[in-house]
């Protein structure tokens, strides 16, 4: 198979699929028993890929042009730890499929005070101005027409998260934006503001340090007098959304469910409980949840919870959004606009619209009519909270 110049390749050996991406001189693969789709493996190398360009650029190919035998470990040198950590988000970060970002849940005046000082300090010559507590957006903001792709936060992010070096001290570091540009250095000023809250300004300038260091400055003090940084650790100690807090009764609506609801409604099954199911977790065993909004770019994912204990459990819910997502997507046989599919592990419903798409998950004992209906009831609630769990303000990616 063939992409754009660039070439991927999936050989089959029972369990087991391998999946080669060739990126110019570069041979990327990867062997995998997880059952997991092409597309996904493939995206997923496509990100291990992107990771090795926000090192060293795109402009590494002309090394391999002038000695094919070129060795680009030693440029790599001390990054193992970097890319472990991304090899691992694929088993539990839905950014790394959904090319999505999620924010910190806070107040909306809470974001917008951290928003205003950092759009003062983006009009004063900083291309991008990006505050994050761990893998999750506060707020940010670029230089006029600059948009940032989420694959590029994520890279941005995992790239710092992992380095123990930004840690210990201010940083100011040559890096690449593969989605930005993938042949062009910028350099990024990287700061921890505490153990869990960082601040990155990135700039084209490669002499900016002490103009950066004294946007930081200003940044700090800013959000220290407005309670940013206390409310960010009350966010964090508090957590994100749990379905156990989605209301039982049911919520007023504008209309009619959408036509694709309605035909899922009246193709269920006639063995389903008459009595509405009620299981461990939220209303009719909602068990899990993402939400992405297709325009902001951005989604947000409830808190496992029972019976969601254990890593294994969770990885392997994880694994059934991908063959999901996957299976949405597939421009072979759809997309889809909804899926309903029940198994021994769960309830897995799908649903996609122009503004939104929604992959929950159920006890699979949950009757299917009360599934949809508190589907529904999610997307209303997350109406209701939105100004709390996402970035308003931000340009849309045009991408």
């Amino acid at each position: 198979m063939e992409n754009g110049g660039d070439r991927f390749k999936l050989v089959k050996a029972g369990k087991h699929q391998v999946v080669f991406v060739v990126k110019g001189p570069i041979y990327l693969v990867c062997i995998s028993c997880n059952e997991e789709p092409f597309e996904s493996l493939k995206g997923q190398l496509e990100l291990i890929y992107g990771q090795m360009i926000l090192i060293l650029t795109k402009s590494i190919n002309r090394s391999f042009e002038k000695n094919p035998k070129f060795d680009m470990t030693h440029l790599l040198g001390g990054t193992d730890d970097v890319f472990s950590s991304l090899i691992h988000s694929f088993s539990w970060n839905p950014a790394t499929f959904l090319h999505a970002y999620t924010c910190l849940p806070l107040a909306y005046a809470t974001r917008q005070a951290a928003g205003a000082i950092l759009q003062d300090v983006a009009d004063s010559g900083v291309l991008f101005a990006i505050l994050m507590c761990k893998h999750k957006v506060i707020s940010l903001v670029g230089a006029q027409k600059a948009s940032l792709h989420p694959d590029d936060i994520l890279l941005l992010s995992n790239f710092v998260m992992s380095s123990e070096s930004f840690r210990t001290s201010e940083s100011f570091s040559p890096i690449c934006l593969p989605r930005y540009n993938p042949l062009a250095f910028l350099h990024a000023y990287v700061h921890f503001l505490d153990v869990d809250t960082y601040l990155m300004l990135l700039t084209t300038s490669s002499d900016a340090f002490y103009h950066l260091k004294d946007c930081r400055i200003r940044i700090e003090t800013v959000l220290l007098k407005s309670n940013v940084l206390s409310e960010v650790q009350r966010s964090l100690l508090d957590g994100g959304i749990r379905v156990e807090d989605l209301h039982v009764a049911p919520l007023p609506r504008s209309g009619p469910l959408p036509d694709q609801v309605q035909q899922i409604l009246q193709t269920d099954s006639p063995e389903r409980p008459r009595e509405p199911f009620v299981g461990i977790g939220g209303p009719a065993g909602l068990w899990h949840f993402i939400y992405r909004s297709i325009y902001l770019d951005q989604y947000v994912s409830s808190e496992f919870s029972p019976p969601l204990n254990n890593h294994q459990q969770q990885k392997r819910l994880y694994r059934a959004y991908l063959r999901l997502y996957a299976s949405m997507h597939d421009k072979g046989i759809g997309p889809y606009k909804t899926q309903f599919k029940r198994d021994e592990n769960y309830v897995l419903l799908c649903w996609v619209t122009q503004d939104f798409e929604l992959y929950a998950a159920f006890d699979p004992l949950a009757d299917k009519a009360e599934a949809i209906k508190t589907c529904n009831r999610v997307c209303q609630w997350l109406k209701g909270v939105e100004n709390e769990i996402f970035l308003h303000g931000a340009s849309p990616f045009s991408w």
